[in-house]
């Protein structure tokens, strides 16, 4: 699940769109993103287009949503939406945590899986049906759409496959919009995707603050580790089925790990997506690694070993190094970490620096904690 803006300096731009410019005349915004691959924003004298670049792996046909406040622009090809938009539909949670940040929590009128959501606001609004359940697990109560009647439903496609869903929507009348954080390969990236989201608020200068936040946090922290020449060996996730899988080397996951001062397992792979090794494999070159994480929904050392008694073999296990970014799970097994952590990629990496380098930060655990032989303590 790689999720996951563009950044732009909006004093500027904004700037520009009061001088009246011609109507001809636009103002790219990609110049100024830092971080985000997957999205660009125009702006025009009267509207914006915001361009998904890449829906999906594998689908190179971009998508223009042309976003207007007043009269509806012409000769213009793209998805049109009045802007700022009033009510929208989430169908990752992700996009909770954007909006959220952005102070338009009343909005949202609907979700996907209600029942996994860790942000108290929300959960809130959803216990007096102020916000409503749209279905789960791509199957979606259609009819609860159709009245809710959102301005837009803000959904992602994971292949070809996400067309069925999206011309289903078409069908009802929706006006959907994909969001493509989840493919950014830098945390900054994902987390940059707020702008993105911002657009459709008409609240660009808002997120360009929040994002600048987020930055300096990151980019600080980073420095605390950045000359390090001891570097612990870290590697992540649990077998399933005998088959293995793992963060590429090039993947956000990976990004985190340099970051924070680690030495991952499989940095040198160039793969952008996860990478699938047997168990054997897996336990022969991370036998003696250091460090171990992400460990799905395990809450103790036992209940890993329960799983499969090889893996007590790990020095990571015997040295109770075990770390689990599931600190902030609810009764349904909603994580936080993939919920407000795109908008957190900063807490995240005080979090990893703390668990590699506890003497270089001050710092308590948020997403993460340690797994510990509860026999230990006996």
């Amino acid at each position: 699940m790689r999720h996951l803006l563009i950044f732009f300096s909006l004093i500027t731009l904004f700037s520009c769109r009061e001088t009246k410019k011609e109507a001809s005349t636009s103002e790219n915004t990609s110049e100024h993103i830092r971080y985000a691959k997957g999205f660009n924003i125009e702006y025009h004298e009267n509207y914006k287009i915001v361009k998904v670049l890449q829906p999906w792996k594998g689908e190179n046909k971009s998508i223009n949503y042309v976003l207007y406040d007043n009269e509806k622009p012409e000769n213009i090809e793209g998805i049109f939406i009045k802007t700022p938009i009033k009510s929208i539909v989430c169908l990752s949670l992700t996009h909770l945590a954007f909006i959220e940040k952005l102070n338009e929590v009343n909005s949202i009128k609907g979700i996907a899986g209600c029942n996994y959501v860790s942000s108290e606001v929300i959960k809130e609004k959803i216990s007096t049906n102020v916000i409503q359940e749209v279905g789960q697990h791509e199957v979606f109560n259609y009819e609860i759409l159709v009245n809710i009647a959102p301005d837009i439903v803000m959904a992602y496609g994971i292949d070809q496959s996400s067309t069925a869903k999206l011309n289903k929507f078409a069908s009802l009348g929706l006006t959907t919009v994909l969001n493509a954080e989840y493919m950014e390969l830098h945390p900054l990236g994902m987390a940059e995707w707020i702008k993105f989201v911002a657009a459709f608020y008409n609240k660009e200068q808002l997120a360009d603050s929040i994002f600048k936040h987020i930055e300096a946090e990151y980019l600080n922290v980073k420095k605390t580790v950045a000359d390090l020449k001891e570097q612990p060996t870290v590697f992540t996730g649990m077998p399933w089925n005998g088959a293995w899988h793992v963060p590429g080397g090039a993947s956000f996951q990976a990004q985190f790990l340099k970051d924070a001062g680690a030495n991952y397992i499989w940095s040198d792979n160039d793969e952008e997506r996860s990478i699938v090794k047997s168990k054997e494999i897996i336990i022969d070159e991370a036998l003696n690694a250091d460090f171990w994480l992400n460990v799905n929904a395990f809450n103790s050392i036992e209940e890993i070993v329960a799983q499969d008694a090889v893996l007590a073999n790990f020095a990571a296990v015997k040295n109770q190094q075990v770390y689990n970014n599931n600190l902030k799970v609810n009764a349904a097994m909603g994580n936080d970490y993939w919920e407000s952590g795109v908008v957190n990629p900063h807490i995240i990496l005080k979090d990893l620096i703390a668990i590699f380098h506890p003497t270089k930060i001050d710092h308590q655990l948020y997403y993460y904690k340690r797994l510990e032989k509860k026999s230990s303590s006996n």
